[in-house]
């Protein structure tokens, strides 16, 4: 059958809905960069169904002047964002980091592209952010180890891992020094990259108790 026949549309269906994330991330993001306040109040103004600005402040009582200004491209003060937002059922968060995105320097406009995309966030990005603003910068470090080593890896090799985190959080010492020595033992024989780096970090978290225990 042709490329221009059902399965050549299937196959570019199918192309479509799945989508990489990352690829999603990065729309959204071009997307956010595009925005601007007089953008959102002006798709607002044209959802409700106004005809024009003047209608619309009448409609949702907010003095004229002033909103005329902002739809040009005047910024106002915060409260006032909120005021809007509430009255046209716009997300108060985004059109909030729109203006401050809209007055903030080129270079700093990038740092804005995340906070942005706050309504696209789940349960779990939420609770991960929170999670992160928490972290020492050691912490952060090792997060992000971690986090390369998760993109690359299997989902089998992704669950294995983090139950075996889990499995060390909840082991005494002994036990895990115990366990650390099982391990080089049954692997002293492989060339595996990430065994150097094990043995490494072994010996570094071996000393702290050995010195304690000296003194």
């Amino acid at each position: 059958m042709p490329p221009g026949g059902k399965r050549g549309k299937a196959r570019n269906s199918n192309h479509i809905q799945s989508e990489r994330p990352d690829n999603q991330v990065n729309r959204r993001v071009e997307q956010a960069e595009t925005k601007t306040v007089s953008n959102l109040l002006r798709e607002a103004l044209e959802k409700g169904g106004y005809r024009d600005v003047k209608e619309c402040a009448k409609a949702i009582r907010v003095p004229y002047d002033l909103f005329n200004k902002v739809m040009g491209g005047h910024i106002p003060k915060d409260q006032q964002l909120m005021d809007y937002a509430k009255k046209l059922k716009i997300d108060y968060r985004e059109l909030i980091m729109t203006a401050y995105r809209e007055k903030a320097p080129d270079e700093m406009k990038k740092y804005f592209n995340s906070v942005a995309l706050l309504e696209q966030h789940d349960e779990i990005t939420q609770e991960t952010l929170e999670i992160l603003d928490s972290l020492t910068t050691d912490q952060k470090k090792e997060l992000l180890a971690l986090s390369r080593i998760i993109r690359q890896s299997p989902r089998d090799a992704c669950r294995k891992t983090t139950s075996l985190m889990a499995l060390y959080q909840q082991m005494t010492p002994d036990l895990a020094d115990h366990f650390n020595s099982l391990v080089l033992l049954s692997l002293r024989n492989d060339k595996l990259e990430g065994l150097k780096e094990f043995r490494r970090v072994v010996a570094e978290t071996k000393q702290p108790r050995k010195s304690r225990g000296g003194m």
